[in-house]
């Protein structure tokens, strides 16, 4: 195929096209006008076409991500002073030549990311005087980052180092070099030591990422001068010490990620923030601690963590929008309150592993009843950090100019959640996707309320290792996307509910370790996946697959499903508990205990199984 007329602009983004590029883009030979080409995300491969720079000598912007380009970056013959964006990210190209600061002396946009450089860094790069942006993430580029940037006089506004093995202190060069650096990221590498105070100078970076890095040391008291800092992560170093005052004095920040590290003592003072992950900590005190600053928080992730105290009833004024809510691994006490029902778009709520008590409010059907509004916050794009740039075509073909700070940085923000009997981790559109309740590991006690089914949203259900009793509510054959549902270690009674085999979408299902009775649920739907394990402890259940059969089995009445009668019953038999035994020891005994004695005394009165 050949084109007679002379075209500026080419645009052949994921068409699948695939093979030697030299034979699919041949009818490109004899184009000589081209300003922009985009062929990303097909399957093209061979080497670099540097050949399509050559002809086109007015090429401004050329685009091959997520292709299979492989070797050398091939540069043209001669100079090529047009070309100011080049993206070949996801790829296979394995050698960055040393003349490219000659060759194309303008390139304002480089993207190498994902492909397979190696070695040191490339110091050529530094004499770039008009590079402003520059992606090399995600290579295997092996070097001292402090010593390849000492004396850097470099323009770089936006440097992503990200998932390399860079090792040594951290790049102090970096931030001498241009008081105009705004994104900065140096992500899982192999940084050690302190954070130095100088990373203040920085007063323009509105992104700085050095997670899952070696850092120990605290973080500088001066960080206040960040004025600009929209995005901090410091998640997985080996930081210590509080949390500085100063974090409070930044008022541009959103999103902050300080989790597994070693921070100690409470958290005194906070910005106002849509996103905070401090999960894995040794923190401590009360919650919430920015009351008056959380009116546009979106994720809430403090699970792991020394926080004690109740949890509060204003949490739905506090944090209005409020859609991840995290606080496994506790010290959090006394009742769920009923506030929490009022979360209208919180979809994602663990407080699993604390000490929570009392019964669960019947209310908690109001909760994430508007949590699709907000699944826009969450995105699959690993590019959504400088997704506000404005780096790209225009309508004429040409390159437009680029914007100082980025749009929010969204598209990495992700969640860890116990489901399926496993902790998944959860990131992109995913997240605005999951949903779930996890009340495990605590002393809830009372009837699972039957409002529950009214959670269509629902995911995830765990209710496991607490105190709750009575039957299981037919009405959760209504959550029709339930994907995991354990109720496992309880004292819950009656039948299991034919109606559940109406959940089509269920991976996990357990109501082991109860004192449940009569059929389970055979073979039916989704039931045929899953073994006796669902079952285990639950002496008078019988039926596949289980080996107890049901004509063997003896007859068991069942308790009604009444939560409001329920009460004077558990009214009354906790009143002959408290008049028969003291304080001290029902404390000493404990919810699970005091459930066990109370079945025994059921089944002494009644002559029957409980």
């Amino acid at each position: 195929m050949s084109l007679s007329a002379q075209l500026q602009v080419m645009v052949l983004q994921n068409c699948n096209l695939s093979g030697n590029s030299a034979v699919i883009l041949s009818f490109l030979l004899h184009q000589h006008a081209l300003e922009a080409v985009d062929m990303s995300n097909n399957n093209l491969s061979g080497c670099f076409p540097s050949w399509l720079i050559e002809k086109n000598v007015n090429l401004q912007s050329l685009n091959l991500q997520g292709n299979s380009f492989s070797g050398i970056l091939l540069l043209p013959s001669k100079v090529h002073d047009a070309l100011i964006w080049l993206d070949a990210s996801h790829n296979r190209l394995s050698k960055l030549p040393t003349g490219i600061n000659i060759t194309f002396p303008n390139l304002y946009f480089v993207n190498l990311s994902r492909n397979s450089f190696q070695g040191i860094f490339p110091s050529v790069l530094h004499h770039m005087d008009r590079l402003t942006f520059l992606d090399l993430s995600s290579n295997n580029f092996l070097d001292n980052i402090a010593s390849a940037f000492n004396g850097s006089k470099s323009n770089i506004r936006s440097l992503f180092l990200s998932d390399n093995n860079f090792f040594g202190s951290f790049p102090q060069g970096i931030l001498l070099a241009s008081t105009s650096t705004y994104h900065l990221l140096l992500n899982d590498n192999q940084i050690t030591g302190e954070i130095p105070d100088n990373i203040c100078l920085g007063q323009n970076l509105t992104l700085l990422d050095v997670s899952s890095n070696k850092l120990t040391g605290s973080l500088p008291t001066c960080i206040d001068a960040l004025e600009n800092i929209a995005i901090l992560n410091l998640r997985g170093n080996s930081l210590g010490g509080s949390i500085p005052l100063e974090l409070c004095h930044l008022k541009k920040l959103v999103f902050l990620d300080m989790s597994k590290n070693n921070l100690s003592g409470p958290v005194q003072c906070l910005p106002s923030l849509q996103y905070l992950h401090l999960s894995e900590n040794r923190l401590n005190g009360t919650f919430p601690f920015l009351l008056s600053s959380g009116t546009d928080t979106y994720t809430m992730d403090l699970r792991q963590n020394q926080f004690s105290g109740i949890l509060p009833d204003l949490m739905h004024k506090s944090f209005p929008k409020l859609k991840v809510l995290l606080l496994k691994g506790n010290m959090f006490e006394g009742l769920i309150p009923n506030d929490i029902c009022h979360l209208k778009y919180l979809r994602l709520l663990d407080l699993s592993h604390n000490k929570l008590s009392g019964q669960v409010p019947s209310c908690l059907s109001n909760m994430g009843v508007d949590g699709d509004l907000y699944s826009f916050l969450y995105n699959d794009s690993d590019t959504s950090v400088y997704m506000n740039d404005t780096y790209g075509f225009d309508d004429f073909g040409g390159v437009v100019g680029s914007s100082p700070v980025p749009a929010f940085f969204i598209g990495p923000d992700q969640e860890e959640f116990m489901t399926k009997s496993r902790q998944d981790k959860y990131k992109g559109s995913i997240l605005s996707y999951m949903s779930g309740l996890d009340f495990s590991s605590n002393q809830l006690e009372g009837y699972i309320p039957k409002s529950i089914g009214d959670m269509k949203w629902l995911r995830a259900l765990n209710f496991s290792n607490n105190c709750f009793h009575g039957p299981i509510p037919a009405s959760l054959s209504h959550l029709s996307n339930l994907e995991s549902l354990d109720l496992s270690h309880n004292n819950l009674t009656g039948q299991i509910p034919q109606e559940l085999v109406e959940l089509h979408s269920l991976e996990v299902f357990t109501v082991a370790y109860n004192n449940l009775s009569g059929p389970t649920l055979g073979r039916n739907g989704q039931f045929i996946t899953f073994d006796e394990s669902s079952y285990a402890g639950n002496p008078y259940l019988c039926g596949p697959p289980l080996l107890k059969s049901c004509f063997d089995a003896p007859s068991i009445p069942q308790p009604e499903e009444h939560e409001d009668d329920s009460k004077f019953a558990n009214l009354a038999l906790f009143s002959f508990f408290s008049v028969v035994l003291p304080d001290w020891f029902l404390d000493l005994l404990g919810c699970a205990l005091f459930q066990e004695k109370l079945a025994m005394v059921m089944v002494f009165s009644s002559g029957q199984a409980w």
